[in-house]
């Protein structure tokens, strides 16, 4: 279930310090990291709110933030504004609260940011593209499994969670409906990463 909001924290490295004379005054510091945190829930079984079907097991959604949280710096993009930078998962908490099955959860993403020798300016920054995606440049064939959704498939092959573009690529295959993949379709799939 796609978050209904989300909660960016934007910081400032100041430092009020105190002189005899004048009092307090506030040095104006570099920007820190910017803190990003979402809450919402992964579903036991398909509902009509559903972003996409069929739904997997909560356990394998937990699952795979877990293997992300662990492998270090993901890409974090929430599609319809200007976030998309490098992250790391600072925290993960989920629960089952209610008997339903559904497992509620809260993420709380830090910016990733590498040293840049550019970055000297207090006042300005510079975005490290060092951990940038490898280019996509290959066009694979995929074998649709049970549990699949095109977000997950786009993100497994290209690095990005564009479920429409593989959408448009293969609505002649897929039919009217994105959430209605089958397992045995072969979905095509241009610029996914090379090796995937």
């Amino acid at each position: 279930m796609l978050p209904s909001n989300y909660n960016v924290t934007s910081g400032q490295k100041n430092k009020v310090i105190n002189i005899n004379a004048l009092g307090e005054i506030n040095l104006i510091g570099n920007r820190g990291l910017t803190e990003i945190s979402f809450s919402s829930f992964f579903p036991y079984a398909y509902q009509t709110y559903c972003e996409y079907s069929p739904v997997q097991p909560p356990k394998a959604y937990v699952d795979s933030i877990e293997a992300m949280k662990r492998a270090g710096d993901v890409r974090l993009t929430i599609t319809g504004t200007s976030i998309n930078m490098m992250v790391t998962i600072e925290s993960f908490q989920h629960a089952e609260e209610d008997g339903s099955g559904d497992v509620s959860y809260t993420l709380e993403c830090k910016e990733y940011r590498l040293p840049n020798a550019e970055d000297t300016n207090p006042g300005v920054s510079t975005l490290d593209t060092s951990r940038e995606m490898p280019p996509a440049n290959e066009t694979v064939s995929y074998l649709v499994k049970k549990g699949d959704c095109l977000s997950a498939i786009a993100m497994r092959l290209t690095g990005k969670a564009d479920w429409k573009t593989l959408y448009e690529q293969n609505k002649d295959v897929i039919g009217g409906n994105p959430n209605l993949i089958h397992p045995g379709q072969t979905l095509l799939i241009s610029g996914a990463r090379k090796g995937t």
